[in-house]
């Protein structure tokens, strides 16, 4: 079985920072997103994965050459015309069935289960504000209608981003009808759209409720996530080429040439070159080699000294 999982985007809701870096390719708790993901997927056993790139592909081209555990694909996504269309590029066009991963969230939940599916399944999670997310509309365990973020939504089970797809050929000949019609929503070519063309010619749809989704597309989420992970670990992600000195750090990703000196700093990303002295920060990302300096008489707190 192949994944597709399209990081061709901007990422404009985590600038300044993903003008430099693609978005998947942010840390969190150490890692770059991807790799949450693609450690996720290659544990359950998908060792095959086809990535949609476009803003900064070459990075990921670059990241994915140190990742061991797959084999990859890059497909470019010349034109940005939406959801549907990026994921039509990774497609076999056959009957063989495919998992689709969203880059902007590292999900937990049962991958066993779900690539184990009989039918097409989706992944969904009750969420309180469903007007800003694609929802489904149930009949017992059967999906039998999709909404891209309703005004009125008919349930609060969004549309998480990990679907299980049976067969490619008849995702691929959806996308084609919607492409070939023009039919778009916002102005794009939907999955949303896609997937409702099929449940109309009679294809099954499941779903399967996941566990915990760990978002990672705007700053105050990623932190959260960031935050989330390590706290499992009770521990901090230091980079070895990170210097840290007479500082105390809680739940901080650091990456490479880093400096840290008499701080304290909880919940922090810092990306590569980045410096921070003399400061307390919670809750930040500090952007490629950004300095931020304070009073070098600073008193520490105790746990500092």
């Amino acid at each position: 079985m192949i994944a597709v999982i399209p990081v061709a985007g901007h990422g404009t809701r985590l600038e300044p920072h993903t003008l430099k870096l693609q978005k998947c390719l942010l840390p969190v708790a150490g890692k770059p997103v991807l790799e949450h993901m693609l450690d996720r997927l290659t544990d359950a056993g998908v060792s095959d994965i086809t990535l949609i790139i476009g803003h900064l592909g070459k990075q990921v081209k670059e990241f994915c050459k140190s990742y061991k555990k797959a084999e990859f694909t890059f497909v470019e996504q010349p034109e940005r015309l939406g959801l549907g269309h990026a994921v039509y590029q990774g497609l076999l066009h056959t009957d063989e069935p495919v998992v689709i991963v969203l880059g902007d969230s590292i999900l937990e939940l049962d991958y066993a289960k779900l690539l184990s599916s009989e039918n097409t399944t989706i992944g969904v999670h009750p969420v309180p504000d469903p007007e800003r997310f694609g929802i489904v509309e149930l009949d017992g365990d059967r999906i039998v209608k999709v909404f891209e973020k309703p005004e009125n939504p008919p349930s609060n089970l969004a549309i998480i981003g990990i679907y299980y797809i049976s067969s490619q050929k008849i995702l691929a000949e959806a996308v084609e009808y919607l492409m070939g019609h023009d039919i778009r929503t916002k102005n794009e070519y939907q999955l949303t759209d896609a997937f409702q063309i099929m449940i109309d010619e009679g294809h099954t749809f499941n779903f399967l409720e996941i566990d915990t989704c760990l978002d990672c597309g705007i700053p105050d989420t990623i932190l959260s996530t960031n935050r989330i992970l390590l706290k499992r670990e009770r521990d901090n992600a230091i980079h070895p080429l990170a210097d840290i000195e007479n500082s105390d750090l809680i739940h901080c990703s650091i990456s490479e040439n880093c400096k840290v000196e008499n701080s304290r700093l909880e919940n922090v990303i810092m990306l590569p070159g980045s410096q921070i002295m003399n400061q307390c920060l919670d809750n930040r990302i500090v952007g490629f080699e950004e300095i931020i300096s304070g009073d070098s008489n600073m008193k520490m707190s105790k746990s500092m000294q």
